[in-house]
């Protein structure tokens, strides 16, 4: 992890530099310099890191180069905050004259620079003479492989020992087995198993093999891991299939080897099991020697990437794996707390048996935790108090064997790249089991700087593919409820949750706290919260910290103050924050308070700044000179007015607001806006609204019928929008301009202003929408005909009010793409699925169609319909579904 923080900051000084070149002017060589060096630290980092597991002097030298790269951040944020105060002082220069003229700097302040820089050059020069002392060199993988060979070792201990009871898999074994022994598929393909570390990949893979290897001349068992060779691994794959020895295989050339295996596995029908392949590249290595004779030859793979899937068959859908029941959880650690028991309810009395269940719904359902708390409970043998102390405090750090886990699961960690690894630790500050919005992970992430700026890209979408990739590693889980009420604001995509496994929460905070990244503490079970490391820069606190705020004192060098499930009557204050003056990112959601100070503007490093549902009734106009602010969410406060000021920060990215509250922009300088919500129409939209060239996100509320003109004129000059309207009167630009063509997500509430003749086929509606939702828009009978033809609409919620027909027909291949549908109006009497038509649907809700008399026609024909909801129905059509009446 050293290496990603030296990473990090190199960026950020380099940041600086390019940023904030008018402050930075008169130190500019000397903060090269440090940038230089800090980067040459880097390549040593790696070896480094690995050799600190065991070694004390290395950890302590790893701990010096993250200490100095900290260090050199703090200095250079220093300098620009008094460099950008003094300007603020000067007098008699105009504003154009101060942003485009390098001031030289107080001299003292300059002078004291060049010290400090001085005293880091010379613990530069300490740490690098530190560093041959200790014999860090350059990339020695040897120590490397040791440390992952004993992760593997262990790993292959705990495939052992697991391998004997499969525990909640048996509808993937089958569809697995399925797979392999199908005789109808004659041509060779591909399956395979996808998770997360521990979730029994290998377990499934194994019963499988054994299960099915006497069908095929050939059957291979292949361990890929992390670290491996081309020629390793084709040296095993002949092993196996020729018997050659190893020393006659380790004389062969990788060309003699590749001629070899062809020889033998051409026209055979085999059976390759490639175990925890990390890297698409295995497939490339090893698919030329896997010949296709369509004689139903087959590959398995399991991987903790579903991009490693992909690689190898595109067509055939992964076995993800899933986190095991309650039920199946006990079931899997009582047999590892009584191996060799045939009857367990005889040793395992009914208090036993409770704080069991107990300990095992802590491990979250993971077979790897199952296993290795039930082999630590078989040592102990049924005491109830023995249990019992365990159940209250499983900390895995403070085991032998709990440390192993983590270890195995550190290995996903360990794969991932300098500025995944940063986003991942992000995790450690939530709490235990906490779904954070998608939305709000990825504007901390980009607020934190974590995100880089990729060709074509914004910075948002960057940040998506970093999760996506998170996810696709099967290291973050996305949480996201098919179902919602009509009558609320819902777009599947922005009501996207997010968590990690429990384990892996316990790895980030342990790892965070290792490496520095950040500390949290839980207020006021955290016994060490009161001392507080003068080191630290990210801070998250959970529960009352309202009180630990006031006696503690906190590092000026805290960079993010978050905090979490605060609860607590009436109204604090944090007086802390305004002398914090190097914070980048503050987090409050939900915390009493009622009174931001005005200090605050003088935070000019602030990044991100979150107050939703908090108490505050204004914000402070020393808000607008916060030049670098980027996210500013006060959502749901009692804010009714904004300073002017807020809306001339030119680096505002996301800005989400009160209903009801009017942007006061008179100038246009938010040209860096991407959202904006959830504000109030009003004169900016004729003014300013059509200038927001990088908004992508928009909601609108209060439209009125004289808003509608600019509405029109504004709306088509913006790209790449996701609408929001809410009003007494909707424009009809959305269905008459060809500029929102690439609108994706549409949803309105109020009457819509429609063309009068609206053809059919969805001309009149933007054609790439992949989300739609209308509420009171009084959409008359020609509102399906006008919407089944839109070709990527994904999501459909039609709620009351907003279609006035008696009738839905969807025709013949209509809606090709729904997937979600949502119906909720009074009026509707009969709903028809013509023949092909919603062939991908999965799921239905419909509620409030009291005339509806009977599920609608056709429904039955829908192969991919997996859930079906009715609420507040027709009594007697209730009736008939539960006595199975309806077809």
């Amino acid at each position: 992890m050293a290496e990603a923080v030296l990473s990090y900051v190199v960026k950020r000084v380099g940041d600086f530099l390019i940023d904030e070149a008018v402050f930075l002017y008169e130190v500019k060589d000397q903060v090269e310099w440090v940038k230089d060096e800090l980067r040459a630290m880097e390549c040593f980092l790696k070896d480094a890191d690995a050799r600190s597991k065991g070694d004390e002097r290395v950890k302590n030298w790893v701990r010096d180069v993250r200490e100095i790269a900290n260090r050199a951040e703090d200095l250079v944020d220093c300098f620009v905050l008094h460099a950008q105060r003094r300007r603020r002082r000067r007098k008699g220069f105009t504003r154009i004259t101060v942003c485009c003229l390098p001031f030289p700097c107080n001299l003292v302040v300059v002078h004291q620079f060049g010290k400090e820089v001085e005293t880091i050059k010379a613990k530069i020069h300490e740490i690098n003479e530190r560093r041959n002392t200790y014999g860090i060199q350059n990339l020695d993988t040897e120590v490397r492989r040791q440390a992952d060979e004993t992760v593997r070792e262990w790993r292959r201990v705990v495939l052992q020992a697991a391998d004997a009871d499969l525990v909640g898999m048996g509808e993937e074994k089958n569809r697995i087995l399925s797979h392999l022994l199908d005789e109808s598929r004659k041509k060779r393909s591909v399956i395979s198993i996808v998770g997360m570390g521990g979730l029994g990949k290998t377990t499934l893979a194994k019963r499988v093999f054994n299960q099915t290897r006497n069908n095929f001349s050939h059957s291979v068992w292949i361990v890929v891991s992390q670290k491996y060779s081309a020629e390793d691994l084709l040296r095993e794959f002949l092993r196996q299939v020729t018997g050659l020895a190893v020393k006659e295989l380790e004389q062969m050339t990788r060309a003699e080897c590749e001629e070899k295996l062809n020889q033998n596995i051409q026209g055979k029908k085999y059976l390759i099991v490639m175990d925890d392949v990390w890297d698409k590249d295995v497939w490339r290595i090893l698919s030329p020697h896997l010949p296709d004779a369509e004689n139903g030859s087959r590959v398995l793979i399991t991987t903790r990437d579903v991009d490693v899937a992909r690689a190898a068959d595109s067509t055939t859908p992964p076995c993800d794996l899933r986190f095991l029941t309650e039920e199946e959880s006990w079931e899997l650690l009582s047999k590892k707390a009584f191996p060799n028991q045939e009857d367990i309810e005889a040793v395992c009395s009914e208090q036993l048996r409770e704080v069991g269940k107990q300990i095992a719904r802590k491990c979250g359902g993971l077979p790897l935790a199952l296993v290795v708390i039930g082999g630590l409970l078989s040592m102990k043998g049924p005491s109830l108090g023995e249990w019992r102390r365990l159940a209250k405090a499983i900390i895995w750090e403070n085991s032998e064997e709990g440390r192993r886990c983590l270890d195995i699961l550190a290995l996903s960690y360990a794969d991932l790249p300098h500025h995944l690894k940063w986003c991942f630790l992000y995790f450690s500050s939530f709490p235990e089991d906490f779904e954070i919005l998608v939305e709000k992970l990825i504007r901390l992430w980009i607020a934190e700087g974590f995100v880089k700026h990729r060709a074509g890209e914004t910075l948002e979408e960057s940040a998506e593919g970093y999760l996506e990739e998170l996810v696709r590693r099967c290291m973050v889980i996305v949480v996201q409820d098919e179902y919602a009420n009509p009558m609320n604001r819902y777009i599947p995509k922005s009501s996207q949750r997010c968590r990690i496994h429990d384990l892996l929460h316990d790895f980030t905070v342990a790892e965070a706290k290792e490496v520095g990244f950040l500390v949290c503490h839980r207020i006021p079970d955290d016994q060490d919260a009161s001392r507080l490391d003068s080191s630290v820069r990210r801070l998250s606190l959970y529960g009352g910290a309202q009180d630990y705020v006031s006696h503690v004192k906190f590092s000026t060098r805290l960079r993010t103050f978050l905090l979490f499930n605060s609860h607590r009557r009436g109204v604090i204050s944090f007086p802390i924050i305004p002398t914090l003056k190097l914070l980048r990112v503050i987090d409050l959601e939900r915390a009493p308070l009622a009174v931001l100070p005005e200090q605050i503007g003088d935070l000019v490093h602030l990044r991100f700044l979150g107050l939703k549902r908090t108490k505050i009734m204004s914000l402070p106009s020393s808000v607008g000179k916060l030049r670098h602010l980027q996210f500013l969410d006060v959502l749901w406060t009692d804010i009714k007015t904004m300073p002017s000021p807020v809306w001339k920060i030119e680096a505002l990215r996301h800005v989400l607001v009160p209903p009801g509250v009017e942007p006061e922009m008179v100038d246009v300088c938010l040209r860096n806006l991407q959202v904006l919500k959830v504000v109030r129409a009003g004169s900016w939209i004729d003014s300013c609204l059509g200038s927001l060239t990088s908004l992508r996100e928009l909601e609108l509320t209060d439209i009125k019928d004289c808003h509608v003109d600019a509405l029109s004129s504004s709306l088509p000059k913006l790209s790449g929008l996701k609408l929001f309207l809410e009003g007494m009167s909707i424009p009809d630009c959305l269905w008459t301009s060809t500029s929102f063509s690439s609108l994706e997500v549409l949803w309105l509430s109020g009457p819509v202003r429609r063309p009068q003749q609206p053809s059919s086929g969805g001309d009149h509606w933007p054609p790439n929408l992949t989300e739609l939702i209308l509420l009171n828009t009084r959409l008359d009978g020609d509102l399906i005909a006008a919407l089944v033809n839109l070709p990527e609409l994904s999501y459909l919620c039609i709620g009351d009010g907003a279609y006035t027909g008696k009738e839905m027909i969807c025709s013949r291949g209509g809606f090709p793409q729904l997937q979600f549908l949502l119906l909720s109006m009074n009026e509707l009497e009969r709903s028809v699925a013509e023949a092909r038509a919603m062939s991908r649907l999965r799921s239905v809700r419909i509620s409030n169609c009291r005339k509806l008399a009977m599920v609608p026609e056709g429904f039955q024909h829908l192969t991919a319909l997996k859930d079906l909801t009715l609420f507040r129905m027709q009594p007697k059509l209730c009736s008939k579904i539960r006595k199975e009446e309806e077809d």
